[in-house]
This record gives C-alpha cells, structure tokens and sequence, in this order.
C-alpha cells in the first residue's frame, strides 16, 4: 500500500475543491431551459386528445343508434300485445294508441298519434275489412333520423297482428322483407 505524504493529500484536495467551485460557476453562467412545453409537444397532445374524441364519439353514438333499434323492437312488441289484449274486449276491433292508452295497455308516451320513442316513429294503420272496421293494423317503427352520425337508428320495422316483425335498412319496411 502507498502511503502518501500530507502535503500531497492537501494539494489533491485543495485541487479537487477549485474544479467542483469552477464547475459550479459555469452551471450558473449557463441558462437553464424555460419551463414549459414547446409548441410541437402541445401540438401532438392535442391531436392525440382529438383522434381519441372521435374515437369515443362514435362509439357513443353507434351505441346510442343500437339501444334506440333494440327499445323500437321491445316498443313493437309491447304495441303488439296491447292490440292482443284490446281486440278481445272490443269485438274483434284493433285500436289506435289513443285507445291503447286510454284503456291502459300503453303508457303515456304512446298518448299521441304518431308517438315519437327514443329516436323512433310508430305508426299504426287500422285497415277495415268489408264486413268490419279496424279488422287489421299495420305497425311501423321508423327511424326520425336515418343517415349521418346524428342517425337515431338505420333499421326500420314493420309487423301485422299474427306476423313477426319484419325490418329494412332501404327504407321503410314492409311484410315482403326480411323477418327479424
């Protein structure tokens, strides 16, 4: 092992000392950067917050377009059993949503001519038959807004009183389409 004098310790030192002290007024000479961002950084920030936004703005409204079409199809049914239950006490004779309501079979939304449910149009045709009023109905479920990213739904609905619900994506729909 070396040994060293104390004299040579105190210069190595006393050397080490003025190169931290020349080190240090040179980091205080130098600016230090600005705090923030620069604008490229922000700019990437808020591509990605607006590829992110369209993103969940379409998944949004895709969901919003499907819960609407599967209500239309539950609304449809539950028309459909309203008429079941009204034609019994009223002589073979189907009934309008005014009188649907009225003898309590649908709830206050359907207390109108055209009810508008949950982004869709229902519509109910009494046909008369020559040996009898309102015989038949026809019930349609028609979106209020088809096309776009706005569209309350893109399938339409149709059914009759022993039939099943028939749908289209055209337009409005009819016994000669597709069964749902």
């Amino acid at each position: 092992m070396r040994k060293f004098s104390h004299q040579f310790l105190e210069q190595r030192s006393s050397e080490l000392v003025n190169r931290v002290e020349d080190w240090a007024m040179k980091a205080r000479k130098t600016k230090p950067r600005a705090q923030g961002f620069t604008l490229i950084e922000l700019l990437i920030v808020v591509a990605i917050i607006g590829v992110l936004a369209a993103i969940a703005t379409t998944t949004y409204q895709s969901s919003i377009r499907k819960a609407n079409e599967a209500a239309a199809v539950a609304a449809m049914n539950t028309i459909k059993l309203a008429e079941a239950k009204y034609v019994i006490g009223h002589k073979d004779n189907y009934g309008t949503f005014a009188q649907l309501f009225a003898e309590g079979y649908l709830d206050k939304r359907f207390n109108v001519e055209r009810p508008r449910v949950r982004g869709y149009v229902f519509t109910i045709t009494l046909v008369d038959l020559p040996e009898r009023p309102g015989a038949l109905f026809k019930l349609s479920a028609d979106p209020e807004s088809a096309a776009g990213l706005g569209a309350t739904g893109k399938i339409f609905y149709y059914s009759e009183p022993d039939a099943p619900i028939f749908f289209s994506k055209d337009g409005p729909a009819s016994s000669e389409d597709e069964v749902l």
